[in-house]
């Protein structure tokens, strides 16, 4: 109650202050220049941006005058990025500062250099950055990524520097997987597998870019140790109308469609897009485990081999209309749904102390999932003053279900692999699971003094899901499945979140300071159907924030960030039922679980040059509580793996990425170097661990001809000793050609992926009772052809109004 009386006071308070806000005086900043061709005759109509250096938004523009000239005015004082543009001309960039000892800053004559141009549609050669390196974030578009080209998101995120996807598809940001995943700046209620799916059945093509987010302020939500990953999906539609298609197939059996189309007419914005995506992916491992708690020893060998057949329909919408010059309504959109089938054959065999073969069985699995989501939200903004003087509040709604079915066949043979005398055993598993999530969210921006700016507002959300988990067992006698009540479980897990966060912000001299503050009181149920148990967990938290960054020239620029992060418990991770997979591995969450606290560090060094930029960011994590899987195998050797909090973990290392500029040959990269450290002693079963790991990734385009690029795209990630085992080496490799076509609306793109058929993903678990050695391929080798054509006229910048 004091945090909703609290945030009530705020909101008044501010209403209140707006009519004396409204007389904040003009801010001082004014640009001025010419914009001039190669000899030097003024070009009219050239459009001017002026986008924010630190997260590229748009903050002014202007349009050219017919004698070139050009003038802005009303930029606060801070670093922009400039960029000048004209039909028929290379576009150029420059880097803008304006402060309160020098807010005037003359350009002088631009030059822009005129390029090859054709009358029915304008062609540019020149492309915007493939990356954008800011202090916070990072942005890497999409559009620029031909070896994604066809493919899903999945694909997109591994060229992405500091990003990781392993064969399960679960996402890492550097080696850590408690990372949020956005979806156009909104965090998705999915987490692990289910997530994955999401991901590899959610196509590239409409992806527009993705952002990482390393340490967010206090504003964002806290969740997510290693930071946030906003994927960012194509909604902005061009003045008039606009409309795209794009046509896949692979050899793997994969096909993909997808169309868009938007409109943009006076205050009106329009915008939707349909896609659909089908794969085919045959899948092969092994596992070998020797079991050392038995003597003498004895030996497990399984071979596997499996089919994936993913659909996806994937649908969003976007309409926006603007009351007057500064409110604005919208409501956005997102429908997936999606199926999963899978079979796979495994063959097991027992080998006694000398290698011969004293059994075998067999099982053989046939599961189908169904999944939908839903995704509705209706905000509204009002902007005085982009950056300086903001209202906004949105209301969202996401419902998802899922519903999965799986049957096993499990054989006993004879050595000789002859099939046994007694009847197989037969199971089928049943799982149904909803979720709603309701946020509401309002947010204020107000200027602070001249150089400075204050965020503050509220985020509630209610979440609440149902899982009902069915098992049932084969008769013989009856000739029908019959319910195994010791394997069916149901569960209701409902939580809210109410948080109120403050941020300020202010520039001295060439000093940016940010420092905010986010309090949230959380309150979580899970109650046990099966059981009658409940488990209440209600908990308060502060999670400061802070953000020091220092100017030492216009493209130079040295930083130092500080947040506090949480990561709450799964339902998956706290559900005390066992779950058995097969006849040797079995899962069961903790409900006692905590939820981990992570105290963020970073610095950072940025240098922008005239052929590109580079990053460096050292960082350093230290967290309390931390959740780890800990895995142990019976005297019958089933392993049963579980959840539980540890003392602390720790991790530290560095990212090192940057972009170039070479002539014809573009590109970007990224290394990252982490040591991770585990202090597991406060379990019976010690999981502490030591490691170091990396990994580095590049992709680079070469202009082989006006209209024809080629593009390579390479990952490799050392092998890394994890707290129960070691995860083997993995490398990736995708090659592409694109050629532009039809006037340069349209594209086609033959890409290769996995030529050397090195893509597998390997672990070695080891302690005193097991080791464990296994290995899956996913199938992921191919050759994709996608063709792309947008139809539309170009996007026009409108001159700011200047109040």
């Amino acid at each position: 109650m004091r945090l909703l009386r609290t945030f009530i006071f705020a909101v008044a308070a501010t209403f209140v202050a707006t009519p004396l806000l409204a007389q904040v005086p003009q801010m001082p900043g004014q640009l001025t220049g010419s914009v001039v061709g190669e000899a030097g005759q003024p070009i009219g109509s050239a459009s001017v941006a002026v986008r924010s250096a630190r997260d590229s938004a748009l903050v002014a523009g202007a349009i050219a005058r017919t004698d070139g000239t050009f003038r802005i005015e009303g930029l606060a004082p801070g670093r922009y990025s400039v960029r000048l543009r004209a039909i028929g001309y290379a576009p150029v960039e420059k880097p803008l500062t304006i402060t309160m000892a020098e807010p005037r800053v003359d350009f002088g004559n631009v030059t822009l250099a005129a390029v090859a141009m054709q009358l029915e549609g304008a062609v540019v050669t020149a492309d915007a950055d493939k990356a954008v390196l800011a202090p916070d974030r990072n942005s890497y578009t999409v559009r620029d990524m031909p070896t994604a080209s066809g493919g899903n998101t999945v694909d997109v995120l591994r060229n992405v520097p500091g990003v990781e996807v392993d064969g399960d598809n679960r996402v890492s940001l550097r080696g850590n997987q408690n990372v949020v995943v956005q979806i156009n700046g909104r965090a998705t209620p999915m987490r692990g597998e289910q997530l994955g799916n999401f991901l590899a059945q959610l196509s590239s093509n409409i992806v527009e870019r993705v952002e990482v987010v390393p340490n967010p302020s206090a504003k964002d939500d806290p969740e997510g140790m290693a930071g946030i990953l906003n994927i960012v999906l194509k909604q902005n539609a061009d003045l008039g109308t606009s409309a795209g298609i794009v046509l896949g197939a692979g050899t793997t059996g994969m096909m993909n469609g997808s169309g868009n189309v938007g409109h943009q007419q006076g205050p009106v914005t329009l915008f939707a897009s349909y896609g659909y995506m089908r794969d085919e992916r045959e899948t092969a491992g092994f596992t070998n485990r020797e079991n050392l708690f038995l003597t003498p020893t004895r030996y497990l060998n399984a071979n596997n081999f499996g089919f994936m057949h993913p659909r996806s329909h994937n649908m969003t919408g976007t309409a926006e209309y603007k009351l007057n010059k500064t409110d604005v309504v919208s409501t956005n959109l997102l429908f997936n749904r999606r199926s999963f089938e899978r079979e796979m054959e495994n063959y097991y065999q027992e080998l006694d102390a000398v290698g011969q073969v004293a059994a075998r069985f067999d099982r053989m699995t046939e599961a189908a999932s169904r999944d939908r989501l839903g995704d509705v939200s209706l905000a509204f903004k009002r902007t005085t003053q982009p950056q300086r003087k903001e209202l906004s509040g949105e209301v969202r709604l996401n419902s998802s279900n899922t519903d999965f079915m799986s049957s096993y066949l499990d054989q006993a043979r004879s050595p000789d692999g002859t099939a046994a005398t007694t009847q197989p055993l037969r199971q089928q598993d049943r799982l149904d699971e909803s979720r709603t999530d309701v946020t509401a969210q309002a947010d204020i921006i107000r200027p602070f003094g001249a150089r400075g700016k204050m965020e503050f507002g509220y985020k509630g959300v209610k979440r609440e899901l149902d899982n009902g988990f069915s098992a049932s067992r084969y008769s013989y006698l009856t000739n029908g499945y019959e319910p195994d009540a010791a394997r069916s479980n149901a569960f209701n897990y409902q939580d809210q979140v109410h948080a109120l966060y403050a941020v300020l912000s202010r520039s001295i001299g060439k000093f940016n300071l940010q420092g905010g503050i986010r309090g949230e009181q959380a309150i979580s149920t899970f109650d046990l159907a099966t059981t009658n148990e409940s488990y209440d967990n209600d908990y308060r938290s502060l999670y400061p924030s802070g953000l020091v960054s220092y100017d030492a020239t216009p493209t130079r620029q040295l930083k130092a960030s500080y947040s506090k992060r949480v990561n709450r418990p799964h339902t998956s991770q706290m559900n005390p039922f066992t779950f058995r997979e097969d006849a040797l591995n079995t899962f069961r969450g903790n409900p006692f679980l905590k939820p981990e606290y992570t105290h963020a560090m970073e610095l950072g060094f940025q240098e922008s040059f005239s052929k590109g930029s580079i990053q460096l960011t050292p960082f350093f994590r230290h967290t309390v509580d931390a959740v780890r899987a800990v895995r142990t195998v019976d005297d019958n050797g089933v392993a049963l793996v579980t959840f539980a909090n540890v003392a602390t973990a720790r991790s530290y290392g560095a990212d090192a990425n940057g972009s170039f500029r070479l002539g014809d040959f573009t590109g970007f990269g990224g290394v990252n170097v982490f040591r991770s450290v585990t202090d597991a002693s406060n379990l019976s079963t010690d999981v502490s661990n030591n490691s170091i790991g990396w990994s580095a990734r590049v992709n680079a385009s070469y202009k082989l001809m006006q209209a024809l690029d080629a593009q390579s795209f390479l990952m490799y990630r050392a092998p890394m000793t994890t707290e129960q085992g070691r995860i083997a080496a993995m490398s990736i490799m995708t090659l592409a050609l694109r050629q532009r076509v039809l006037n340069d609306k349209g594209s086609v793109t033959l890409r290769l992926q996995d030529p050397l058929n090195t893509m597998k993903f390997g672990f070695r678990q080891e302690d005193s009772r097991v080791i464990q050695v296994s290995e899956r391929r996913f199938g992921a080798r191919g050759v994709f052809l996608n063709f792309s054509y947008n139809y539309g006229q170009a996007p026009r910048l409108r001159q700011r109004t200047v109040e």
